[in-house]
């Protein structure tokens, strides 16, 4: 063989390496952290335990007026997708008084899980949120595929919702 015959099959087997390789390598969303929480009602789970869950994570505080205008489409969300298993979880800034984070789901009724970050320990698994509303949407394997800071729009939350539940 010729080296130019050499070089042209040397140049196939590398393209058909790397086509292998973004064939069978995975998506390329980073995983989700080992996250603990605790709900109002005192029910302790993990991110872990939702895996297989399509799980929306909303970073959230009374006195965010984003964060409450949001409220509604979390719900709408809430119950539109809820025979597809998806969680959604609103996690209470640290900085946020559980009872007025107590008042607010109830005058609202917010139908989705609500956990308080009392120390401050989810947000910074979650790449240290300090801005609300910041939310993180996760898909069946674990991975984060999308997040948000600021105000979710209807059709950016059906696009995400979308991307998740498949």
């Amino acid at each position: 063989m010729k080296t130019k015959d050499l070089a042209v099959v040397g140049f196939i087997l590398v393209l058909a390496a790397l086509l292998l390789f973004l064939w069978l390598s995975p998506s390329g969303h980073p995983m989700a952290p080992a996250a603990h929480f605790k709900d109002l009602n005192g029910k302790e789970f993990t991110l872990e335990q939702l895996k297989g869950r399509p799980v929306i994570i909303n970073f959230w505080a009374t006195t965010c007026p984003g964060c409450v205008k949001e409220i509604p489409l979390l719900i709408n969300t809430a119950d539109q997708y809820a025979s597809s298993q998806l969680i959604i979880i609103g996690v209470a800034m640290d900085y946020d008084p559980p009872e007025q984070v107590r008042e607010m789901v109830r005058r609202k009724k917010m139908n989705y899980t609500i956990v308080l970050d009392t120390n401050g320990e989810l947000a910074k698994s979650f790449n240290n949120v300090s801005l609300t509303p910041t939310t993180f949407f996760i898909n069946r394997q674990g991975q984060i595929v999308k997040n948000k800071l600021g105000e979710l729009s209807h059709n950016e939350m059906e696009d995400a919702v979308n991307k998740i539940i498949l």
